[in-house]
């Protein structure tokens, strides 16, 4: 109906039951948090060269008693409507920072990702909270990093950008993640504070095959190396 002002839009069941589900998850997501119902799950970065572990991604997961497992494409941008990304967010860095903590005695240049949401740059002190949190877990910056989308580094935010910069000046380092998806991409690699670049899955897909996706990911890389 959005898409055409005019003309007949047909109702149909499924979007109603739809709509419905959805309330019903956002309704149940503060008790599922209290319960720790949520999850984070590490998945692990290779070294494609020696094929050895060198660090890991901290990724949130839900398995819902009622609904079983729900994607994260649906409840983390309701989390971020309803403004519990925040303690969710800060939660998941606690947990993964204290793991990391426990692998660095094994590996000490093991490396932790997390991800960050836009909301958590505007709530609350954002850099005092990740400097805390490694000093009460005695863990290294360099053992860190933090990861924004791009759409989030598109916004200019001056908070964003500032918050970033203090980030590096502790040590921590930045990715800018699902790189290529904006319009802004190479505009932001210039003037964004970002140390590692994540280039989205669709130019990642079929690179063996596809010409176009093969050389825009050795133009990227070559780019991305040269500027640092």
């Amino acid at each position: 109906k959005g898409a055409r002002k005019t003309g007949i839009a047909f109702y149909n069941k499924s979007m109603g039951e739809k709509i419905l589900k959805t309330r019903q998850i956002e309704a149940r997501m503060e008790r599922a948090l209290k319960d720790k119902e949520f999850l984070v799950y590490l998945q692990p970065k290779i070294d494609l060269e020696s094929g050895r572990v060198v660090g890991a991604e901290a990724l949130a997961r839900w398995h819902c008693s009622k609904y079983g497992d729900v994607s994260p494409g649906e409840f983390i941008p309701l989390l971020e409507q309803n403004g519990l990304i925040v303690p969710m967010g800060m939660w998941i860095l606690r947990k993964a920072a204290a793991q990391c903590r426990q692998w660095c005695e094994q590996k000490p240049d093991f490396n932790m990702s997390v991800n960050l949401s836009y909301q958590q740059f505007l709530e609350g002190d954002l850099t005092s909270f990740v400097r805390d949190t490694l000093d009460e877990i005695k863990l290294s910056p360099a053992n860190l990093t933090l990861e924004l989308t791009e759409s989030y580094f598109v916004k200019e935010d001056a908070i964003v950008r500032e918050t970033l910069e203090s980030f590096r000046e502790m040590g921590v380092r930045v990715a800018m993640d699902d790189f290529g998806v904006g319009y802004s991409s190479l505009f932001m690699l210039k003037y964004i504070p970002a140390d590692i670049v994540k280039i989205d899955r669709g130019f990642v897909k079929g690179i063996t095959t596809d010409l176009f996706n093969a050389t825009f990911i050795r133009s990227i890389t070559e780019l991305c190396n040269d500027v640092g």
